[in-house]
């Protein structure tokens, strides 16, 4: 599975072990729900890794993943853990903005995450 970032930056190896992790618990949470893995995935490295120092946990959302399956998106900050039922392929920008203030999900996020899975179909 490819991850997407929100703008290049290259991550040491303590952040990206950081996002392996949350990875893998977002991984678990789909799995608990005995859904299908997600189709994309999409990181904010900044949330990661800043200034060359690693981040445990961050303020905002860090990382998304969409499960088609499902329409559902899957999100954490490093800490806590959130999903929302929405239907990102169909949906417009409008939409998409009204679904980041709602959730307080990044649009940008949104935003590429959508492009990811518009790509894959």
């Amino acid at each position: 599975m490819k991850i997407h970032y929100t703008h290049e930056i290259e991550l040491n190896d303590a952040a990206s072990a950081l996002v392996k992790f949350d990875m893998e618990s977002i991984g678990q949470m789909v799995s608990a729900e005995r859904a299908t893995q997600p189709a994309a995935w999409v990181a904010e490295p900044d949330g990661y890794q800043q200034d060359g120092h690693v981040l445990r946990d961050s303020d905002t959302i860090r990382l998304i993943a969409y499960v088609v399956d499902s329409g559902t998106i899957y999100a954490t900050d490093g800490c806590n853990s959130c999903r929302h039922a929405i239907r990102i392929e169909t949906s417009s920008v409008v939409e998409l903005e009204a679904v980041a203030e709602s959730t307080q999900l990044p649009l940008p996020m949104l935003v590429l995450l959508s492009q990811q899975v518009s790509e894959r179909q």
